[in-house]
């Protein structure tokens, strides 16, 4: 009887977190012992603004937020905007006190000549906004697209529940308030899942295996305004990320050098795309390229010292995005 108990006692402790037959976290069962800063993550920039999706002019990626979770993508990098339904069915108005600075960034992006025509393209030139004025999210102008954030989370938290070994990561750039940020992942349902740093150890990142025995697996960063103390799991992002530029016209032009973020911040975000809004799906099949993506991120990894941890990249299903993120991961 003593042999045979310390047989199966030998047995448990040779079945850990590395075991590759166990449960996997995140695709892998050897990923379930890494903390979450030692993992590579496959991101999307502009997650929201999706070809697929009804009414979005200058998309960045093929379809909406759930069919990017079911391909593999764990980090969804959004903006949040007030807008506002309109007269016109289907067409949102930008809302609030930042308006002008959508309509701003919109014409710097896009061109005044773009951005114009695609608003009498949608008949969003003359709106009436109605009703009251709710969180979305849009690319800086929600007349040019927009997502109602309630249902988007809601949709995010039905995906969370079906797929209790993933982890996964909002990267907001927000305009919405904290305050509103919290009000509406409440009422999605998710407040069950947001990861919120220990007292003891704020600036550790557990393992993924804990995040998903502990069901706090989703993790919440915010460009410009934090939770504070009332909302401690809507992270300060650019006090916890480090990444690069972000502005390349070519793939001539991509660099390693630092950007936002203190530099021993502990997740490395890459920035991956081209910016323009000519042709983005043929842009991204270039540069999401192994032969491209993969010796940026080695080259990102040499020059800055950290593992890439959020590869970002428009047109997720162009190249070899999820194919480079398992070999940063040693798969």
């Amino acid at each position: 009887m003593l042999l045979a108990a310390s047989l199966v006692v030998g047995l448990v402790l040779l079945v850990t977190d590395d075991d590759p037959s166990g449960p996997p976290c995140n695709g892998h069962a050897e990923l379930c012992s890494r903390s979450y800063d030692e993992v590579a993550f496959a991101a999307t920039h502009n997650s929201m603004s999706a070809a697929a999706e009804r009414g979005w002019f200058f998309p960045d990626q093929p379809d909406g937020i759930v069919a990017q979770l079911d391909h593999g993508i764990r980090v969804l990098l959004v903006d949040s905007w007030y807008g506002q339904r309109t007269d016109r069915p289907g067409v949102v108005a930008t809302a609030g006190s930042r308006r002008s600075d959508g309509i701003a960034e919109a014409n710097g992006e896009f061109g005044e000549i773009a951005v114009r025509a695609a608003l009498r393209a949608r008949g969003a030139s003359r709106l009436a906004p109605r009703g009251p004025i709710t969180p979305y999210l849009c690319h800086a102008m929600c007349e040019l697209g927009s997502t109602p954030w309630l249902q988007s989370l809601e949709d995010t938290r039905a995906w969370l529940d079906e797929h209790p070994r993933e982890v996964v990561t909002m990267f907001v750039q927000d305009i919405v308030t904290p305050e509103d940020t919290a009000e509406v992942f409440t009422e999605a349902g998710l407040l069950p899942y947001v990861y919120t740093p220990t007292s003891r150890s704020p600036d550790r990142w557990p393992t993924l295996g804990e995040m998903i025995d502990s069901g706090h697996r989703l993790v919440v960063l915010m460009e410009e305004h934090g939770g504070g103390s009332a909302y401690p799991w809507l992270l300060q992002g650019f006090d916890r990320v480090q990444d690069t530029p972000y502005l390349f016209a070519s793939a001539a032009d991509f660099t390693c050098t630092a950007n936002r973020g203190p530099a021993d911040a502990s997740i490395f975000l890459v920035n991956h795309w081209i910016d323009a809004k000519t042709r983005p799906a043929a842009h991204a099949l270039e540069v999401n390229a192994r032969d491209v993506l993969l010796p940026r991120l080695q080259e990102c990894e040499a020059e800055r010292g950290r593992l890439p941890n959020y590869v970002a990249v428009d047109y997720y299903n162009r190249g070899d995005l999820l194919d480079v993120v398992d070999e940063l991961n040693g798969f």
